[in-house]
């Protein structure tokens, strides 16, 4: 071998050795902290077991309620809004009709159903802007006949049943039938007042929305005493590293769904998208280049949490609303529901947002964390487990609704109101 030989072999061997050290030292530093890679999958594994046995045990321990028979045994319940100091007003029937018609623009006048309706006078605050009910109209004497049969029948004087907050339940009295214009429809319900005798129970509730019911609910066999409401409750610095690891081990699930998804949408586009395919695809594309950041944990989480006492066993449940941003944008929004005692298992969790954001439908959801906000939680029924009226943000507007609550998801109690969030402008290029 030549002396040039040698010092290429050499050469190659000094490489050769420089290429294992550095995998070595690349190897250690992958390592987790808590011990080898072995050990580590072993722990995750024991972790994510425990959990699952924990909720199992929660399930077969504490039953699912019973309470949806009686719920609706009690007749359709309606959302109520806080009108005034004494007031609250109630939709029975939603979209009856376009505010606007064809050929006359502007206000009351365009009513078909309320005829020549009179504007009612505003109260001195909105009390509750999520229902949009701060502009009424009392319809006309001749338009009765055109209203469900529901408001032909009902008189001024006549009492429903109103859940205040808990299980505490106030009588309410019809007042008056009113039209609501809500987004680019209109809504018939009604002004109704609360009793003189029950005025302090109503301004010492503190809240702005309930549920009004035709008849009272049933009580439960054996009625439980109340304890449905919102506590407080702060995590310890362990709990709160359970709870974001849980939340990015879901993000990264709902990810995977998401974005198969996305690619299927673009790999087949519909007749209508066919011209935009360009753009529908450069938009996956970047989509998908961002969740494979938010895969990876470069995602920043930031999240609310909220506490309720809401089910029998009178351990709390977290409801966490959570959003991950990259570079200053939303990201990806979540909502998910813990068990509050030492497991903090994740029960459930709704990622549809996500959804929205990436179909271009919106890009102002989850700004401020009100993406969805439980309004009043209530207990009809008395058996412990809380209906919750819940307010939701969708591309389009909102929407607030009844659920009764399991620990597998929301349980609609009735179709919820909505309210669409375009301008009347916008309602008369439709």
């Amino acid at each position: 071998m030549t002396r040039k030989s040698r010092r290429a072999v050499a050469i190659a061997a000094a490489l050769y050795l420089f290429i294992l050290w550095w995998a070595f030292r690349w190897g250690v530093n992958l390592r987790p902290a808590d011990g080898s890679i072995y050990q580590h999958i072993e722990r995750e594994g024991i972790k994510r077991l425990a959990a699952e046995r924990a909720q199992a045990a929660l399930q077969a321990a504490s039953p699912g309620p019973t309470a949806e028979l009686r719920l609706v045994s009690a007749g359709p319940a309606y959302v109520a809004a806080r009108y005034d100091a004494t007031h609250v007003v109630f939709m029975v029937a939603s979209e009856t009709e376009s505010r606007f018609s064809a050929s006359v623009v502007g206000g009351a006048n365009a009513m078909h159903v309320g005829g020549t309706p009179t504007l009612l006078s505003e109260p001195e605050r909105n009390y509750a802007p999520l229902a949009g009910f701060r502009e009424l109209y009392a319809p006309d004497s001749q338009s009765l006949h055109f209203f469900p049969k529901l408001v032909q029948e009902a008189v001024p004087g006549d009492k429903w049943s109103m859940n205040l907050a808990g299980d505490v339940t106030v009588p309410v009295a019809i007042e008056r039938t009113v039209i609501a214009p809500v987004g680019c429809s209109l809504s018939i319900g009604f002004l109704a007042s609360v009793p003189a005798d029950q005025q302090a129970a109503f301004e010492a509730s503190g809240k702005a929305y309930f549920v009004v019911w035709r008849a009272d609910v049933p009580p439960a066999e054996p009625a439980l005493a109340a304890h449905v409401s919102e506590i407080a409750w702060k995590p310890s610095a362990e709990a709160a590293k359970k709870i974001d690891e849980a939340l990015n081990a879901r993000m990264r699930e709902e990810l995977g769904k998401i974005d198969a998804r996305l690619t299927t949408n673009a790999a087949n586009p519909s007749d209508s998208s066919a011209s935009l395919y360009g753009g529908v695809r450069a938009q996956v594309k970047e989509w998908l280049h961002a969740d494979q950041g938010l895969a990876r944990g470069e995602g920043h989480l930031g999240y609310d949490l909220r506490a309720y006492r809401i089910t029998p066993d009178g351990v709390p449940r977290l409801l966490v609303r959570a959003r991950w941003t990259l570079a200053g944008a939303n990201a990806f929004l979540m909502t998910a529901w813990f068990l509050g005692d030492e497991s903090l298992a994740l029960l459930w969790s709704d990622a549809h947002w996500s959804n929205t954001l990436r179909d271009g439908l919106s890009n102002s959801i989850g700004g401020d964390l009100e993406f969805q906000s439980v309004l009043n939680e209530f207990d009809a029924d008395h058996d412990g487990w809380a209906e919750l009226l819940v307010h939701t943000q969708e591309g389009n507007g909102s929407s607030i609704g009844l659920y009764l609550y399991t620990d597998l998801g929301l349980v609609p109690l009735k179709s919820p109101l909505r309210r669409d969030a375009q301008s009347p402008e916008a309602c008369l290029e439709q």
